[in-house]
């Protein structure tokens, strides 16, 4: 009479088993959030027969301009926008295409060459209050006797964890 002796497949002998423990670990950050507080304002200009372009400095709010236009007053400032993040992160501004502003009732439009941002640095280091601000400035482009009234157009800039 032959005996035969079965395992069941898949276990390990008592004299081969080993046993390892792994860490698990995550961060959990709140969500980065952007608000408008208030647009990008080239102020007054007056066209003349020379193109050129105005500037608003991120940094100081200062608007200069470069060959033909006419600085005409007006209230310019820069656009600013608060973002809330995690506190002693790095969080990247980026922003989407150049705008283009269109003339109230069409006919014109006059391009954005140029969105810069305040500061040096980019991606921003969060600050413990995990609140800070951003200031937009640019540059934009008058043709030569570019047609009056009024022009405005969009743009989106993002924040998001580096």
């Amino acid at each position: 009479m032959a005996l035969a002796l079965t395992f069941p497949l898949g276990v390990a002998s008592a004299a081969n088993a080993a046993t390892q423990a792994s860490t698990i670990r995550t961060t959990l950050r709140k969500p980065v959030t952007i608000t408008w507080l208030r647009d990008l304002d080239f102020g007054r200009i007056v066209a003349t027969a020379a193109a050129g372009t105005v500037t608003v400095d991120p940094d100081t709010g200062a608007r200069s301009v470069t060959g033909g236009p006419v600085l005409a007053g007006g209230s310019p400032q820069t656009a600013r926008f608060r973002v809330v993040a995690t506190p002693s992160t790095l969080v990247l501004i980026t922003r989407n295409a150049l705008p283009v502003l269109t003339r109230a009732g069409g006919g014109a439009t006059m391009p954005v060459t140029l969105i810069t941002m305040n500061g040096a640095v980019n991606p921003v280091t969060t600050p413990v209050s995990g609140t800070f601000d951003v200031d937009i400035g640019g540059a934009l482009s008058v043709a030569a006797s570019q047609a009056d009234g009024s022009y405005s157009g969009t743009f989106q800039i993002n924040a998001d964890y580096q």
